[in-house]
């Protein structure tokens, strides 16, 4: 009964978000961690969440921040959280220290995330680059259809996320060889996305040669249109671990690929694929 009131109590919150974000700031800013958690969940699911409205939600317990649906999501708010950092709150209490100054600033809200999920052409490079910088410990990065991000985002991603296990690409048209390469170093990856990216065979070559090699169990290929088999044959001779792969409407595969496929080195538990037959 307890457990339904509150939750009663947590929709009604969201159902009138804004009203209360404009009237009674003050009390959102004084709920306790758990109850912020909790309509954190529940605005990013209705996609409610924004750049205006972030800042009172923030908290120690969440570590999915799942902000796909959150269309008004910037990198204003990449910076915000980056902010939050129990580093970048020490640093800035530190350089208060230095300049003598009267310090007046607490350190709240650290945050811990462990999964960012993001989505749009909002999300540029300073807002990606800022976030991965001060959260080493991302497990899981998604950047679906972030059309203005580029190898240089992807770049901190290989520079700062030691711990990475999943990479999520898809629709990040920008992306090349470059950025893929320079994964390279990172030892967990196990699902990696770069369906619609220009990526060509240097960054199957790339994925074959790397550290996760032999971790890679999923990767998602889709509408790359520069891959030939030859960088196909590549991936799979050296990735042994694979066991999904997707890699529809790559025109220049051919159905080379499909005989390379060896029931002895990859037992498939998901194969989509489309190669011209002539």
């Amino acid at each position: 009964m307890v457990i339904s009131l509150v939750e009663l109590c947590a929709n009604t919150v969201v159902n009138h978000f804004d009203l209360i974000v404009s009237q009674q700031s003050a009390r959102l800013t004084s709920l306790a961690v758990d109850a912020k958690a909790r309509l954190f969940q529940l605005l990013s699911h209705r996609g409610l969440i924004t750049d205006d409205n972030l800042s009172y939600l923030l908290n120690c317990r969440t570590r999915t921040f799942d902000l796909r649906d959150c269309a008004k999501i910037t990198d204003q708010s990449l910076i915000l959280m980056a902010r939050c950092s129990l580093n970048a709150q020490i640093e800035r209490k530190r350089l208060e220290s230095n300049q003598n100054q009267v310090s007046t600033f607490t350190i709240t809200s650290v945050l811990n995330p462990s999964i960012i999920y993001l989505h749009g052409s909002s999300i540029t490079d300073q807002g990606i680059i800022e976030f991965v910088q001060q959260y080493p410990s991302l497990r899981k990065i998604r950047l679906q259809n972030c059309s203005h991000i580029t190898d240089a985002s992807i770049c901190a991603i290989g520079k700062y996320c030691l711990r990475l296990m999943e990479l999520d690409l898809t629709g990040c048209v920008q992306i090349s060889d470059e950025g893929v390469n320079s994964l390279r170093l990172l030892p967990y990856i196990r699902s990696l996305s770069l369906s619609q990216t220009r990526i060509s065979d240097a960054a199957l070559i790339a994925i074959g040669q790397s550290s996760f090699h032999y971790t890679l169990n999923e990767i998602n290929l889709k509408m790359c249109a520069e891959i030939t088999d030859d960088g196909f044959a590549f991936l799979l001779k050296n990735c042994p671990k694979l066991k999904k792969i997707g890699f529809l409407q790559c025109p220049k595969l051919t159905e080379r690929s499909r005989e390379i496929f060896n029931a002895q080195t990859h037992q498939f538990s998901f194969l989509l694929r489309t190669i011209p037959v002539t």
